[in-house]
């Protein structure tokens, strides 16, 4: 009986890699959604909400969303490849702000500390946007493909 039933029903999904591009994209939007919620930052709150909106779509693998995702992507690595190029000129100031806060001893190594970690942070923000430009590209181009297109269902 539980065959048949699963027969008559829409076939099982398989296992697809891109499928988890869409929940990291959603759960980093939701936070964003909390910051910017709180910072009264209302451009980018809205941009979350779209972000988890399609991303959600994508998860459930409605037809409508795939489209939406592919040029979700290609927007986001755009705009990681602009931030990060920001990012990148300000390589240097990280060593200025250490040479001012060794020129005063009265900062002490407090600030040397505070450096330090700003620029680890900085660099953890840069290593990331390196590595998410080139999965949102391959998420777009990956969406377009015949046998992910397949996967996803119209409305009813």
């Amino acid at each position: 009986m539980a065959s048949m039933m699963r027969t008559r029903s829409s076939p099982p999904r398989r296992f697809a890699a891109w499928a988890i591009v869409p929940w990291i994209l959603l759960l980093l939007a939701a936070m964003g959604c909390l910051q910017y919620l709180q910072h009264a930052e209302y451009a980018y709150l809205l941009a979350a909400m779209v972000v988890i909106v399609v991303s959600a779509g994508c998860i459930l693998r409605q037809a409508w969303a795939r489209p939406g995702m592919r040029v979700l992507a290609v927007l986001l690595a755009l705009w990681a490849a602009v931030t990060g190029a920001l990012m990148l000129q300000q390589w240097g100031d990280f060593e200025t702000a250490r040479r001012h806060a060794m020129a005063q001893p009265q900062l002490g190594q407090v600030a040397l500390w505070l450096i330090a970690r700003a620029r680890r942070t900085w660099l953890v923000g840069l290593a990331l946007k390196a590595a998410a430009i080139p999965l949102l590209l391959w998420l777009a181009w990956v969406l377009g493909t015949p046998a992910a297109r397949a996967q996803f269902r119209r409305r009813r």
